[in-house]
């Protein structure tokens, strides 16, 4: 599979009309999961594994379709911490849910969706989602995923006080950070730098790939990687150099004296109190941020930026979100699978613009209105129309999957730069194969 190295081609149109066929009660005479819109609601239960950490708007999503159509949405929440081991290890068990949230990048190849998931590529949402399904939830030339929400970005919320009161700016290169972290550290020594969470895991990956965003955007790393013609354990390549670059922002002091083991639920206050200047995170997680100030935009935005540091200079890496992205696994339970699929008709067309509303999110889909954004809002709307890239991890099949975990141990003294390039071509390269990429 290659990726698309241009963004998600998604615009709002205001005024046009969601035409598309929405869900639809039925008799319990209808059989057949048909996945071409005309789906029926047949049972009366589905099973959703779904997120601890999910936004909100997805759980509102699940109640209102539930409520609508007389549907009990038991949601199985698998813990945010290492969700996408957690979801393979169930899945070979042969443990299945009737609709599962779950990323829309390499991560889910994994499951063998050929085998294993109903092809979407007939959804009539799939022609209103312009070119998402060239760079995320697809593979072999078909759509397995129903993503209805706009790319997440990675990057940098930081404390604006925080900096000012230092005489700092927000960070445009890990250069930036350097000078920011050791500014911070003469005249704010109580300070955290740079907030890192390893005990969720996850948020350790996210400086390597606002490292490379880029990287990425110039030269076509993870092509490379693909194709051969690159490697991840090169002593001179950009994945080394980037993870050389976050192991020196450690011994200089720049994180959290408990980075190893504080959570990412932790975090959003921490930043909001002053207690550090900069989180690495995903733009997604910006709900999260507002609640700590009592979902108050305003007051948010009066106190926190949005920023994209790279190696060279202000770049934005995205990935299709997971919130709001969800497969229909095949179970052999038709009704089950109809409902489902009349789930994904209804969130995509009637139910779509109150849901796009709450998200606060881009809309992915053409003939939906764009909720209108204020304050950090805007800045994160203006940071993804600006220069930005695919996260490069999105398509390095295997690698994906261990990058937290390789980060941790990065962070944790494990592994040495060196070390981590090794292991994760290895995971990458196993991956590889075990996907029966061209050329491996």
């Amino acid at each position: 599979m290659r990726l698309s190295q241009g963004a998600t081609a998604v615009a709002a149109v205001v005024g046009l009309t969601l035409t598309a066929c929405s869900a639809n009660n039925s008799g319990s005479g209808e059989s057949g999961a048909r996945a071409d819109g005309t789906a029926k609601v047949q049972a009366k239960k589905l099973t959703v594994w779904t997120s601890s950490a999910d936004a909100p708007y997805v759980r509102d999503a699940y109640k209102a379709f539930g409520d609508k159509f007389g549907v009990e949405m038991k949601l199985v929440q698998l813990p945010a911490d290492g969700i996408e081991n957690q979801v393979q290890t169930r899945w070979a068990s042969g443990d299945r849910p009737d609709l599962l949230e779950f990323h829309a990048t390499s991560l889910f190849w994994s499951l063998n969706p050929a085998s294993n998931m109903i092809d979407l590529s007939k959804m009539p949402y799939v022609k209103r989602s312009g070119d998402t399904y060239k760079s995320a939830g697809s593979l072999g030339g078909k759509i397995y995923a129903a993503i209805t929400v706009g790319p997440g970005q990675f990057g940098m919320f930081y404390n604006k006080k925080v900096l000012a009161d230092a005489g700092l700016s927000a960070p445009g290169t890990f250069a930036d950070i350097e000078h920011i972290c050791t500014t911070l550290k003469q005249k704010k020594p109580g300070v955290a730098p740079i907030y890192e969470a390893g005990g969720s895991q996850f948020p350790t990956q996210i400086q390597i790939i606002d490292y490379l965003a880029s990287i990425e955007n110039e030269q076509g790393y993870a092509e490379k990687v693909l194709a051969r013609k690159a490697s991840l354990n090169d002593s001179k390549g950009p994945f080394v150099a980037a993870v050389t670059e976050y192991r020196k922002l450690k011994s200089m002091g720049c994180f959290n004296k408990d980075a190893t083991t504080a959570k990412s639920e932790t975090s959003f206050k921490a930043l909001a109190d002053g207690a550090a200047a900069l989180l690495p995170q995903n733009s997604s997680q910006l709900p999260s941020l507002t609640a700590v100030y009592g979902n108050d935009v305003a007051r948010t935005s009066a106190a926190i930026g949005w920023a994209t540091p790279s190696a060279t200079g202000p770049v934005s890496a995205w990935s299709p979100s997971f919130n709001g992205t969800w497969y229909v696994p095949k179970t052999g339970r038709t009704g089950n699978e109809s409902t489902a699929l009349a789930f994904l008709q209804w969130i995509t067309t009637d139910g779509y613009q109150k849901y796009l509303t709450e998200t606060h999110r881009l809309p992915i889909l053409s003939g939906a209105e764009a909720p209108r954004w204020t304050g950090i809002e805007q800045e994160v709307a203006a940071s993804y129309a600006g220069t930005k890239s695919l996260a490069f991890n999105s398509g390095l099949v295997g690698f994906s999957a261990q990058f937290p975990v390789i980060m941790s141990g990065v962070l944790s003294g494990q592994y040495s730069p060196a070390q981590a390039g090794r292991l994760a071509q290895q995971a990458f390269e196993q991956g590889a194969k075990a996907a029966h990429l061209s050329g491996w």
